[in-house]
């Protein structure tokens, strides 16, 4: 996948836009990404650029537990617990984000998840 805005083939992003009604995916490379927070610092807008991106510099990435732990030898309910979990750190840190649109399809998934979950065992 291409940078939206400078055409590398290396993107380290990946935002999603609900604009209208529509989704709309922008993929951006790490320069990119560092010059709008620039931007955004000289103009003093860096709180709405949080809250747009929800990334900053310095801010950690959220741990994506059960993508790749051992998946050959772990049962499958202990990689579903595992998914459920990154679902809900996904979840606080939309709300954190205040981005209630994604919190609630994250929602929506994690009880979907968790009926699974119960009904497997494991």
């Amino acid at each position: 996948m291409k940078c939206q805005f400078c055409n590398k083939d290396r993107v380290d992003r990946v935002f999603y836009i609900n604009w209208t009604g529509t989704v709309y995916q922008v993929p951006v490379c790490a320069d990119c990404l560092q010059k709008m927070w620039n931007q955004a610092a000289a103009t003093g807008k860096t709180e709405e650029f949080k809250n747009y991106t929800g990334w900053w510099p310095g801010k950690r990435d959220p741990r994506h537990l059960g993508d790749r732990a051992f998946p050959e030898k772990a049962v499958p309910g202990l990689i579903r617990r595992r998914r459920l979990a990154a679902l809900r750190i996904r979840l606080t840190e939309a709300a954190e984000t205040e981005n209630y649109e994604e919190a609630a399809k994250l929602r929506d998934d994690i009880a979907v998840m968790e009926k699974e979950v119960c009904t497997h065992g494991n």
